[in-house]
């Protein structure tokens, strides 16, 4: 069987939640410049298949450094939550062995194509915010580097941070 394309009319983003949106600069913060920063991230998936509903959290960490890259004393921390209706949902959903069916929902998973495709929209979406939430602060404004979506699927820097 192949791998269904994803049609990228029948992905809806349908809403956007901020639910952290933290900037903070502590007592060891000498109002150097910063230079550089540092990032973690996580991402979590949850799904609703009868409905076709997909909800994609990113978490991100953020840490200024100096230009000897050690921690300057300034961080920010986001989770941003996205809300997707996706028409074809159920094309790339993979049920286990003998467990199909929408009341077994643990027993699945979802294509690396969508997953991918839904994590790149909802990362590039997150750049723009959180580099204007960090314009007026000491960061002057975070521009996150370009990703590898599958990045968000598969590692989780965020506690490295």
């Amino acid at each position: 069987m192949s791998e269904p394309k994803v049609v990228a009319e029948k992905i809806h983003l349908e809403g956007v939640r901020i639910l952290k949106s933290h900037f903070e600069v502590s007592e060891i913060n000498n109002q150097s410049e910063i230079d550089s920063f540092s990032m973690g991230f996580k991402s979590e998936a949850g799904f609703n298949i009868q409905d076709n509903q997909h909800r994609f959290s990113l978490f991100v960490k953020i840490k200024g450094l100096d230009k000897k890259e050690e921690y300057m004393g300034v961080s920010g921390e986001y989770h941003i939550d996205f809300y997707y209706y996706i028409e074809n949902l159920e094309d790339f959903i993979h049920w286990e062995e003998g467990k199909e069916g929408l009341e077994n929902d643990e027993n699945f998973s979802v294509s690396q194509v969508l997953g991918a495709t839904i994590a790149g929209i909802s990362y590039s979406t997150s750049r723009g915010i959180i580099l204007d939430r960090t314009q007026a602060t000491d960061f002057n404004g975070v521009l996150l580097p370009v990703i590898n979506p599958n990045l968000l699927l598969t590692e989780d820097s965020f506690t490295d941070l």
